[in-house]
């Protein structure tokens, strides 16, 4: 019988294999190919400034100080560009405790990968509405960055540009990833930024926003628990008890996790009505659509005995 932690390393592993497949087939580069292939030269005075406060490091972005953790592994150096992973916390949850459940810390380890993980905004605010936590603005949820109308999204597309002016980051390898809101977050900012994320693969949320006309599929998975109470599997209308607009919204209660692979498919240009992969095994199945724009594949994980935490 498996241990839990045996268990939470096999579902990890299967989890993260979108992601370090596309790390692998990208291979390595050095900084004199990244400047000559990517045309990237960026002068003095186009760097953006970033400060220290209290372990984070951070901008001033639409008059808020927006902060982030940082891991680079032992191994990386600047010879040689390395992948970038952002793993984002879900609501109520901090930078410190996402990168502490995730994993990641270790998988950037493994794979010489840079880690980042931002941390969300808190107001004072009703808690009724998840107020006095720290959220993400991922389009209709979630609390108060929806409330305050947050820009979440231009945040972490500066961090994206700002990641690749300081560390040895490889500009085709940047991956995002997250939980609950963090995943919803994910869904938003790889579809609003696809020019800059290689694949995205996030935990217990779905698709949130709008779609921007200028999208570029790119791989998508999104790992979901049959027992999740608090984003249910098979619809997902519990989120927007955080935001009041949301309340008279029917398409804010119409998706779960089938219905999300769906959404993403056709927005990925995938072939065919019904996924062309199914993949049962003994605690999860995985569902797909391979045949899609760019290679994009879109790929649902469940979880057969996964609550809202699939850490």
């Amino acid at each position: 019988m498996f241990t839990p932690r045996v268990v939470s390393r096999r579902l990890s592993a299967t989890i993260l294999s979108l992601i370090i497949i596309s790390m692998s087939l990208s291979g390595c580069i050095s900084l004199d190919e990244k400047n000559q292939d990517d045309g990237i030269n960026i002068s003095p005075e186009d760097e953006l400034p970033y400060f220290e406060k209290e372990g984070y490091r951070c901008i001033v972005h639409d008059d808020y100080d927006r902060c982030w953790l940082t891991y680079v592994p032992e191994q990386v150096n600047e010879s040689n560009l390395v992948p970038l992973i952002i793993d984002l916390h879900g609501w109520s949850l901090s930078a410190y405790e996402q990168r502490n459940i995730s994993g990641f810390m270790e998988l950037s380890d493994e794979v010489g990968a840079i880690l980042l993980n931002p941390e969300g905004l808190a107001f004072d605010g009703d808690p009724l509405t998840g107020g006095s936590e720290e959220s993400w603005n991922a389009g209709w949820c979630c609390a108060d960055a929806v409330i305050h109308n947050v820009d979440d999204l231009g945040f972490l597309d500066k961090l994206i540009d700002l990641a690749i002016q300081i560390h040895p980051v490889d500009p085709a390898r940047v991956y995002v990833t997250g939980w609950s809101n963090g995943c919803g977050m994910s869904y938003y900012l790889s579809f609003h930024s696809s020019e800059k994320i290689a694949a995205m693969a996030c935990m217990a949320m779905y698709l949130l926003g709008d779609i921007p006309s200028n999208y570029t599929p790119i791989p998508m998975m999104e790992i979901h628990g049959m027992l999740d109470d608090n984003v249910w599997y098979a619809w997902g209308a519990r989120p927007i008890i955080f935001n009041p607009d949301s309340w008279f919204d029917n398409s804010a209660y119409e998706t779960g996790a089938i219905e999300n692979m769906y959404e993403v498919a056709d927005f990925n240009g995938c072939s065919g009505s019904l996924p062309d992969t199914n993949i049962p095994k003994a605690l999860y199945s995985i569902q797909a659509f391979t045949d899609c724009d760019n290679g994009a594949e879109v790929q649902l994980v469940s979880l057969y005995a996964g609550t809202h935490n699939p850490y």
